[in-house]
C-alpha cells in the first residue's frame, strides 16, 4: 500500500486479501460482519499467538487516514515477520508469536465511502436519501448508513440513546466488533481516531487499579508517538459522549482499552491524504510496544 493516497473500501479490502494470500503461514482474513449497505467488515489477524491485541479504525466515516494506516501496518508487520526482521527495534516475529494482532481497518465502511466519495456511493436508495436529508455535508459524515454514530452505540454503562430506532448494539457494525471481542482471547484494545494527537486512557466506569494500568501503558505510547495524554475529565465532554467501544471493552473484559487520536485538532475534512506518511511514523510501533509490555 502506497501512502498519501485516497483508497476506496474495495481497494482496501483487495489489499487485505492480497496480503492474506501472500502470507498464509501466519495471516488470516475474516469478514466479521456486513454493513447496512452490504459492505464487508474485514479483519486481518497477524501472528501465531493464542492471545490477540485488537486494533480498530474507521469507526467514524470522515476519519479517512487511519484505515489506510492500519492496512500499511499489517503489510509492514507481515514483511518483518516473514523475514524475521526488527521493526523500530522490536522483534516482530517473536512478539506476534506471543500475541497476535487483530486489525479491523474499516469498522464503518459505509460511512467511509460516504465521507470520501459522497452520499451517491451508498447503494441502497432509502439509506442514501436518508443520509442526504440529515443536512450534513458528506465530507463531515461520521455516521453509518443509517445515520447512527457507531462510537456511541455500544451496550455499556454510559450508553444514551441519541435517535429513534437506535438502541445498544442496534447496528451491524457494532455487532461485528462485539463479535471479535467475544470470539478471541484478547490482551487489550486500541481504537484509532483522528482529532488532536491525544491518547485517552481513563475509563470513568472502571476502578482505580484499572486506570492506573491503562495510564502506565498510555505513557509508554506517549513516549513513542509524542502525543499528549488526555485528561480524566475529557473522557465525557458531555453526557452524549458515552457508549464507545473502549467503554464497552473495558467493562466487559476488564483489560486495557485505549483511544489514540491522530491528526492535529484543526485539520479540515476531508482529511488530506498527505497526513498519512507522518502519522504512520508516529503510530507504527504503538501496538508492538503494548504487546511488549503486556
Amino acid at each position: 500500500m502506497i501512502l498519501n493516497q485516497v483508497y476506496s473500501c474495495e481497494e482496501i479490502l483487495q489489499d487485505m486479501k492480497e496480503l492474506s494470500e501472500t502470507y498464509t503461514d501466519f495471516m488470516t482474513l475474516r469478514t466479521m460482519g456486513v454493513s447496512h449497505d452490504e459492505r464487508p467488515i474485514p479483519m486481518i489477524r497477524i501472528g501465531l499467538g493464542i492471545d490477540s491485541l485488537v486494533l480498530t479504525a474507521g469507526i467514524h466515516g470522515r476519519e479517512s487516514v487511519n484505515p489506510v494506516l492500519m492496512v500499511k501496518l499489517a503489510e509492514e508487520y507481515a514483511k518483518a515477520y516473514a523475514k524475521d526482521d526488527n521493526l523500530n527495534g522490536y522483534r516482530v516475529r517473536e512478539l506476534l508469536n506471543r500475541c497476535s494482532v487483530c486489525i479491523l481497518p474499516l469498522v464503518n465502511p459505509d460511512g467511509y465511502e460516504a465521507a470520501t466519495q459522497g452520499f451517491d456511493a451508498l447503494r441502497n436508495p432509502i439509506l442514501r436519501q436518508y443520509c442526504k436529508m440529515r443536512g450534513i455535508e458528506w465530507e463531515h459524515w461520521k455516521y453509518n448508513a443509517r445515520g447512527v454514530d457507531i462510537n456511541r452505540n455500544f451496550p455499556c454503562k454510559s450508553y444514551i440513546q441519541q435517535q429513534l430506532g437506535e438502541y445498544p448494539a442496534s447496528e451491524n457494525e457494532t455487532q461485528a466488533l462485539m463479535k471479535v471481542f467475544e470470539e478471541y482471547d484478547t490482551v487489550g484494545y486500541i481504537d484509532f481516531h483522528s482529532r488532536g494527537r491525544i491518547i485517552y486512557y481513563y475509563r470513568q466506569a472502571m476502578p482505580f487499579a484499572y486506570n492506573q494500568k491503562n495510564h502506565k501503558l498510555a505513557r509508554y505510547m506517549q513516549k513513542l508517538s509524542d502525543y499528549n495524554l488526555g485528561k480524566r475529565e475529557e473522557e465525557y465532554m458531555s453526557r452524549l459522549n458515552g457508549g464507545s467501544p473502549v467503554n464497552y471493552y473495558s467493562e466487559l473484559l476488564k483489560k486495557p482499552a485505549i483511544t489514540v487520536e491522530t491528526i492535529e485538532e484543526n485539520a479540515r475534512y476531508p482529511l488530506d491524504p498527505s497526513y498519512q506518511e507522518k502519522t504512520y511514523r508516529e503510530i507504527q510501533a504503538l501496538p508492538l510496544e503494548i504487546i511488549n509490555k503486556t
